[in-house]
């Protein structure tokens, strides 16, 4: 069963504290957890220790091989008082580690070495989850490919509203209406039969009539003539969504051996030869 080293370097020994807690509770064995600082600390049964700050051969006995970019950070992490977190795990267990230190805010990778002005020049580390973030110290011999594959959601985006506002327009109208109207005319008749005075007569009287008429009366009457509102019909198309998606390939050589030309040379010393 092939394994992984998963590493992640916290600024606070809080955070680490919290994401050991969270792997012990998440049932990764208390042996494969390690921590690293400057000064030692207890947390449960993880495994802590204090990695010297420069200490090469400290990060070569964790990860194995030389150390590199990502070690020189681990370095220079330590030494200003963050935490590095490492987990060995088998390669089925990979994203579920990585998904708990993630939770915990590690540092980023490339950022805190471009802070440290260190230049990356060959690293190790295969990204998991965010990249820089959490690292995976890959096994010995063992490239790993990656592939992205794309992933299409939705969301619902603002395009605009329709909106009714009611006002009042005045339209000036005219209409003809019949209006009746009386006047006193004085009617004066000659008296020419000879007829008899009747009633009291070299007395005064008076008779009156009143005059009439009709004006024009404005009223107003209000009623519905229409109604407006909204709603809503939902619909449904279908959008073709077109982007690029990155995979690794991998291509192998058969690079021959040269020839190496007989000579005698000086012993060398097994401890110090390195290959």
């Amino acid at each position: 069963m092939t394994t992984e080293t998963i590493v992640a370097v916290y600024d606070t020994a809080e955070h680490a504290e919290m994401a050991v807690h969270d792997l012990l509770a998440a049932n990764v064995p208390s042996e494969a957890i390690s921590r690293h600082a400057s000064t030692g600390m207890t947390m449960g049964a993880a495994t802590t220790t204090t990695a010297p700050a420069q200490e090469k051969g400290f990060w070569a006995r964790t990860f194995g091989g030389e150390p590199d970019h990502d070690t020189s950070v681990y370095d220079r992490s330590v030494g200003s008082g963050s935490t590095v977190v490492t987990v060995q795990v088998p390669d089925e267990h990979v994203t579920a580690v990585t998904e708990i230190l993630e939770k915990h805010s590690p540092i980023d990778i490339d950022e805190r070495a471009s802070s440290y002005g260190i230049a990356q020049t060959t690293t190790t580390q295969m990204p998991v989850a965010a990249a820089g973030s959490v690292a995976v110290a890959p096994t010995d011999g063992v490239m790993q490919l990656s592939e992205e594959q794309l992933v299409v959601g939705t969301r619902v985006v603002n395009r605009g509203s329709t909106r009714i506002r009611r006002f009042v327009v005045e339209t000036p109208v005219e209409q003809q209406v019949t209006l009746h109207e009386e006047t006193v005319k004085i009617d004066r008749r000659p008296v020419t039969d000879g007829r008899p005075v009747t009633g009291q007569a070299f007395a005064d009287k008076t008779i009156e009539m009143t005059e009439t008429g009709e004006e024009a009366v404005v009223g107003k009457t209000a009623h519905v003539y229409e109604e407006v509102g909204l709603h809503k019909e939902a619909a449904e198309r279908v959008e073709t969504v077109k982007d690029t998606v990155r995979r690794e390939d991998v291509k192998i050589e058969k690079v021959p051996g040269e020839a190496v030309s007989t000579r005698t040379t000086a012993p060398v010393t097994p401890s110090t030869k390195k290959i």
